[in-house]
């Protein structure tokens, strides 16, 4: 089969890059011939159809001047550009289906429309609540927000969740109008791929046709030095993850206030970290290290060290791999009793949940958990057992391969 996947980075910008390489040669390690359409950049991987890219777009300069503003606001909401990019694309390489991912501002659903004219089906794998929220993923100012979810895209204005900017904001509200009229997402896409059952059922909960949306969980693979016994104390805990306030991480400093005898290592980067640091300092938490971002190596030993794993997060995710990497490492995780922490976490099984945004729940879970090391191991064991089962790279390629099957199969062709 010929797999045209678009993403707008072709480097690995986040986790979203990491799966989606990982997926890509998963595919290709099973004869798929694959092709890639996304933005230029120095870091990209090299690709024979990158002279068919959109040219580089950095949204967030500030340097930009107002018709340069403007010529990006019009790129974000419908791009002619990466149309005739993608056509110059399709007369080279003509794939059966199209797997499409995060492409939002900087290639922008435009292209869904280019796919249909070509008579392409397309699967559409959801990375976050874009379809809902045009703030990406139901979040206003740290906190779970749904204003907007049926329809009401002007809220993202009314609440500037996005930024600051008025101007940032109505590019948003304006693009989600925009799609919402043409029927864009209706209309061009014949499947879409939901990263957990409450991803699915958030988008049937406000009017997505759930006899079009398929859930699959991502996979996970099991680094070889996570398969022997760990030996050593463990005498940490640790939260890996971006640093900001979403995340809920002031909530797992509160909790470590409480829990000085016991300390927790801090992997990240983020907005938050001046605001972490100056918290760290005032309450003088000599147990709470910073150590920023790391490599996937160092990640890995910092995981596979760690007593457990901890996800603090206030708000919703589509899924959250960090539960899998924790699991995948032989490591349960204590997270927040919301969005698909629940799906992930059999809370007593393969870890422990606590009440979102309650620092003294937290921390009574953590002090339990940590106090039964035996317990922590054998959670962790459940864990892996259900990344081996649930998450394995050979049955996330057998539902792909369905889910492409059935795009195939009721794809209709436009009329000519």
């Amino acid at each position: 089969m010929k797999v045209l996947f678009c993403n707008k980075f072709n480097f690995e910008f986040s986790g979203t890059e990491v799966y989606l390489f990982g997926l890509m040669e998963l595919l290709s390690s099973h004869g798929h011939e694959l092709g890639m359409f996304s933005m230029t950049h120095v870091s990209n991987r090299p690709s024979e159809f990158a002279g068919d890219f959109v040219p580089y777009a950095d949204f967030k300069d500030g340097r930009h001047d107002i018709l340069e503003r403007i010529r990006l606001a019009g790129r974000a909401i419908y791009s002619i550009q990466s149309r005739r990019s993608l056509r110059a694309l399709l007369r080279k390489f003509r794939p059966d289906i199209a797997h499409v991912r995060n492409i939002y501002h900087h290639i922008s659903p435009s292209i869904l429309w280019e796919l249909r004219q070509s008579d392409i089906p397309v699967v559409y794998h959801l990375n976050d609540f874009k379809l809902l929220c045009p703030n990406y993923n139901l979040v206003a100012h740290g906190s779970v927000c749904e204003r907007c979810a049926s329809g009401a895209f002007h809220n993202v204005v009314r609440v500037r969740c996005h930024s600051s900017s008025l101007a940032s904001n109505l590019v948003l509200a304006s693009e989600a109008y925009l799609h919402r009229w043409l029927g864009t997402y209706e209309k061009c896409v014949t499947r879409f791929i939901a990263p957990s059952e409450f991803c699915r059922a958030k988008l049937i909960e406000y009017g997505w046709p759930g006899d079009r949306i398929d859930v699959m969980y991502h996979f996970q693979r099991i680094p070889p030095e996570a398969v022997a016994p760990v030996d050593g104390d463990h005498d940490y805990i640790l939260y890996s993850g971006r640093l900001s306030v979403e995340k809920g991480i002031l909530d797992l400093l509160d909790a470590m206030t409480k829990l000085r005898d016991m300390r927790l290592i801090v992997a990240g980067e983020g907005p938050q970290r001046p605001e972490i640091e100056q918290v760290i300092a005032d309450r003088g938490l000599t147990n709470v290290q910073l150590v920023g971002w790391v490599g996937r190596e160092e990640l890995n030993r910092l995981g596979r060290n760690a007593r457990f794993s901890v996800m603090p997060s206030r708000v919703y995710e589509t899924l959250g791999k960090v539960i899998l990497e924790s699991y995948a490492l032989g490591r349960p995780v204590v997270a927040s009793r919301l969005g698909t922490r629940p799906e992930l976490v059999a809370d007593g099984k393969t870890g422990l949940l606590f009440d979102p945004a309650s620092s003294h729940d937290l921390a009574e879970k953590i002090a339990y958990l940590f106090a039964r090391p035996q317990l922590a191991r054998e959670m962790g064991e459940n864990g892996q057992r259900l990344i081996r089962e649930r998450h394995s790279p050979e049955k996330h390629y057998k539902e792909l391969m369905a889910i492409y099957q059935k795009a195939s199969a009721s794809w209709t062709p436009q009329q000519s």
